[in-house]
């Protein structure tokens, strides 16, 4: 069974900000269609998962650093392999090399089955030996873990899912936050710095047409932000700007 998947891949205009760097909402794009092409590749995609048994993978958790941005047109190689699930967990690791083979990045991603009618989490063995792995590749990052936010969280801006950034499920996609999040900094932090650091977890589905209250502060050069309805967390956040970012 193929344990590791290595695809190369040209940044395209529509992958970059407005400093032709590769925006993050479009590595987070990235990492979901390699991990999708592996899952394809060792009999647990769509049709097997979704179509015959009901199942779907759902993003629990993620983190992402990057040493370094590549520009417009720039050729990368990315590479993926699963690491060893838990009783719930799938983990999946992923880098990212430029032409000459030095990193660019790295991150490490948590995904569940989701048993689509009957809305409960599937246990990891319930796929068995389909899900491939080797501990020779070693670890990306370490799992990650629960995001501990801050206090008095300041709200920041309502936001109303759209067309645009849902998926088939009408849910918004995953990538999508990494843009929500983004737009919630300062314009000219935007165009001169970039994140080193970013970590999310993923709690509830936002639907196309629902409001999301963001919440944000900053605390010791780390900024936390969260994502709320009225009954619910819908994701938790935090992100360490390359030159510090700024405080609100």
């Amino acid at each position: 069974m193929l344990t590791k998947l290595e695809q190369d891949y040209t940044i395209r205009a529509y992958d970059v900000d407005t400093r032709g760097k590769w925006r993050p909402s479009a590595i987070l794009t990235r990492m979901q269609e390699i991990a999708e092409d592996h899952a394809i590749a060792v009999h647990c995609g769509r049709k097997e998962l979704v179509e015959e048994r009901g199942m779907a993978w759902m993003l629990t958790r993620l983190h992402l650093e990057m040493k370094r941005y590549p520009n417009l047109m720039d050729g990368i190689k990315v590479v993926t392999w699963p690491g060893k699930p838990t009783r719930l967990f799938f983990v999946r690791h992923t880098m990212f090399f430029d032409a000459r083979g030095e990193e660019l990045g790295r991150a490490t991603s948590l995904w569940v089955l989701f048993h689509i009618t009957g809305r409960f989490l599937c246990r990891t063995g319930d796929i068995g030996e389909n899900y491939p792995y080797d501990l020779s590749h070693g670890i990306a990052l370490p799992d990650p873990g629960k995001i501990k936010l801050p206090d008095n969280m300041k709200h920041v801006l309502t936001r109303t899912v759209a067309y645009s950034e849902v998926d088939m499920n009408s849910h918004l996609n995953n990538a999508k936050y990494a843009d929500w999040i983004c737009e919630l900094f300062d314009l000219n932090i935007l165009k001169r710095d970039s994140i080193r650091d970013f970590r999310i977890n993923f709690i509830a589905e936002a639907y196309m047409g629902q409001s999301v209250d963001l919440y944000r502060k900053d605390v010791d050069g780390v900024s936390y932000i969260c994502g709320k309805t009225e009954d619910k967390t819908v994701f938790d956040a935090s992100v360490i700007w390359e030159n510090g970012g700024t405080t609100l």
